[in-house]
């Protein structure tokens, strides 16, 4: 417990580390923000003692989920591996903010554990996880993400077909056709979004069937969404002859 409100200016200036990173268990909100943000205007003198609060089970939650925020703000790849092991946290934010911050790093050795990531027992985690890989666009995801294409939440095989769009890998082409028959009108959007992203000419008669749905549960319909993928894979075939 702090018995007192922390000068969190006076320590950005002083570069007071140790200062900053315990600031960020403080009850004050305001506190515990503004000290986030300071360590994330030193930047990479940060590093240090960001990562070891992220490791260390020993600082309240709050504390790992605002390193973990900082980390992926400053960008620094010495992150890295670090917040690859807060996946394995036995706390859902902070899985949440090290899957986010590695989505901001970039970094692809982060691949294989937001592939994991992709089976976390929790919707959220699986959602930024897909949100980071595609982020990332590494081909090593596209197997994952085609799986992630069916989990029984609709906003991660959402973010799953998103992302395999982002990519934009040809393996992707046949486990996205299937899910532009996904129950779920969004679903069907985003699959139709990435076929047009990737521009396989195998896409064509899906998207040409995909121009009958009616559904009006999405706020723009899916025959617009193929219609305009069509035209995508159109001019990319074009582009090849």
């Amino acid at each position: 417990m702090w018995p007192f409100k922390p000068n969190i200016e006076k320590m950005e200036k002083r570069r007071n580390l140790r200062g900053l990173t315990k600031a960020l268990s403080h009850r004050s909100e305001d506190v515990s923000s503004a000290a986030a943000e300071a360590l994330r205007r030193i930047g990479a003198p940060a590093l240090e003692p960001l990562c070891e609060a992220l490791k260390d089970s020993g600082w309240d939650v709050v504390v790992r989920r605002s390193a973990a925020w900082a980390l992926g703000k400053i960008g620094d790849a010495r992150a890295v591996e670090p917040l690859c092991e807060a996946l394995k946290d036995s706390e859902v934010g902070v899985r949440w903010d090290a899957a986010k911050a590695l989505g901001r790093i970039g970094d692809a050795r982060a691949v294989e554990p937001l592939c994991e990531a992709l089976k976390d027992s929790e919707v959220g985690v699986r959602w930024v996880a897909a949100k980071a890989l595609g982020r990332i666009g590494d081909a090593r995801a596209v197997e994952p993400l085609c799986e992630a294409l069916k989990d029984n939440v609709r906003d991660v095989r959402r973010a799953a077909a998103e992302a395999l769009g982002e990519i934009g890998d040809a393996w992707a082409v046949e486990p996205l056709c299937e899910a532009l028959k996904d129950s779920d009108a969004g679903v069907r959007f985003s699959a139709a979004e990435a076929l047009g992203e990737i521009g396989d000419a195998r896409a064509v008669e899906p998207l040409r069937e995909a121009l009958k749905d009616r559904d009006t549960d999405f706020y723009i319909p899916l025959r617009f969404v193929a219609e305009e993928a069509l035209q995508k894979i159109g001019r990319a075939g074009d582009a090849t002859v």
